[in-house]
């Protein structure tokens, strides 16, 4: 799929350049890898109800105060649900058809943003935090032989509360939940829908 070909060339190229070779410099980025296991809220429920558990996501924050830092994250989320019922197509050929379907909804979280954490580095750091950007949307509906799918960009936002848990003074452990929302989308039968999803991530972070 072109939306993950992107999402992989994407990856090692920002790494690369957030990743400086100064190391008081590097002191001010933070990085984290978690693990996300994802609940579909809304449109998202309605053309797939399961939990995900299949999540990945980065995280880089630049310090720009001493509790504040700004930076981005890239994410991905995979939602599957096989289910037997009439489906509505508003597509050039409008109409219904029934039958077992399969649906996968693959999400792409790309987005910058700001977070200020309480308390002070090498403690239990609460945070609370807004991301900003959009999100590739690829959605698959399989119905026997037939098969509708479309990939989006679609805008969205992703309110995050977290908390920061050292191991020592450079990295530790993360814990956080998000709610990721699209603003605009359509489905793979071609209705306006709104995207939206509940995260948990857990994972570790470190200080370059």
């Amino acid at each position: 799929m072109k939306s993950k070909k992107l999402f992989y060339w994407l990856l090692p190229v920002l790494v690369y350049f957030i990743l400086p070779a100064n190391h008081v410099y590097s002191q001010k980025w933070m990085g984290s890898l978690t693990y996300q296991i994802s609940v579909p809220m809304g449109d998202t429920k309605d053309f797939t109800g399961k939990t995900s558990f299949r999540g990945i996501g980065l995280d880089f924050r630049y310090t720009v105060q001493k509790s504040t830092t700004v930076g981005f994250i890239l994410g991905w989320n995979v939602f599957n649900e096989r289910s037997y019922e009439t489906t509505e197509i508003a597509t050039d050929n409008p109409g219904t058809i029934t039958g077992t379907q399969d649906s996968y909804l693959n999400s792409y979280p790309i987005m910058i943003n700001a977070h200020y954490h309480f308390g002070n580095k090498g403690q239990v750091r609460p945070y609370l935090g807004l991301n900003a950007g959009g999100f590739i949307m690829t959605q698959r509906l399989g119905i026997g032989i037939h098969a509708f799918e479309n990939t989006r960009w679609e805008w969205g936002v992703a309110p995050e509360a977290g908390i920061l848990i050292p191991a020592n003074y450079d990295s530790g452990f993360l814990v956080s939940g998000k709610y990721n929302y699209a603003f605009t989308g359509e489905s793979a039968v071609g209705t306006d829908i709104n995207n939206s999803y509940v995260s948990l991530s857990v994972g570790f972070y470190w200080y370059p």
